[in-house]
């Protein structure tokens, strides 16, 4: 059994959240830990594990982070030491074009480099993906299912998911819709909960098309099933009409051969 806990990194000292994970082990004998933030710190998590086990305080832990550099192979092995088992974040649209229009501040080969060092620690890392996001091609979601293929063989992620891209009212495209080539639908005609918003992108992609196709083909990828397939076999398109992916067959090999260079 897990706990959700809730650490105010921005306020919280790593000795004050180990303080409250003691008394939580105290009072429930639970020892499951999960970290909730959207994305937590490196400097807070390394401060946290070293003061685990300084303590020797024994506990399995998880949460969410970005897939930073700052992540490096030695970090991940304290976090490992500490009682960390797992770790997801967002690779989403696994694409160095999409990615920088997101303005996320990584690249595909950084979350490769980052996600080995916590897989050779013995974490689990599971990506959370997108896909449909403004002006994405069906040539992009090729191309990156070509590269969450290769993250699978290299043995960087154990598990991911597809999630088909909303848009929100207070979200970058949201606020600034021409800047990523769209117009937004009309809100609906409600006083409360403005959130979501419907658009319209021109490049006329089926997206629920190639979602299917998507989601099939990492269904099989957590399994280590078809990863020798040719991704294009995913995707119930005409003959021709799915273009060739222009991501090197090596491509996720040469950014983990970077690292040790």
């Amino acid at each position: 059994m897990s706990l959700d806990y809730i650490s105010r990194y921005e306020t919280a000292s790593a000795a004050t959240l180990v303080d409250r994970i003691e008394a939580i082990v105290a009072e429930t004998g639970q020892t499951g830990f999960h970290f909730v933030d959207e994305a937590a710190p490196p400097k807070m998590l390394k401060a946290l594990a070293q003061e685990l086990l300084r303590r020797k305080v024994q506990i399995s832990w998880w949460g969410n982070i970005r897939f930073e550099k700052t992540f490096t192979p030695e970090l991940a092995e304290l976090l490992a030491q500490s009682g960390c088992i797992a770790m997801s974040g967002g690779l989403e649209v696994a694409s160095d074009r999409l990615l920088d229009l997101m303005k996320k501040g990584v690249s595909v080969a950084q979350v490769a480099r980052v996600t080995k060092g916590f897989s050779e620690a013995g974490i689990l890392v599971h990506a959370y993906l997108m896909y449909g996001f403004p002006s994405q091609t069906v040539q992009d979601t090729v191309d990156a299912l070509v590269y969450v293929r290769q993250l699978f063989e290299a043995g960087c992620i154990q598990s991911g998911f597809f999630h088909r891209f909303t848009c929100t009212v207070h979200s970058p495209v949201g606020k600034d819709p021409a800047a990523y080539g769209i117009t937004l639908d009309p809100l609906p005609s409600v006083t409360f909960a403005k959130n979501d918003i419907g658009f319209h992108d021109p490049s006329g992609v089926d997206h629920d098309l190639l979602g299917r196709g998507l989601k099939k083909a990492i269904y099989n990828f957590m399994h280590g099933l078809a990863l020798e397939n040719d991704v294009r076999s995913w995707f119930d398109m005409p003959q021709g009409a799915c273009p060739k992916p222009k991501v090197g067959r090596k491509r996720i090999a040469q950014a983990l051969a970077e690292r040790v260079a």
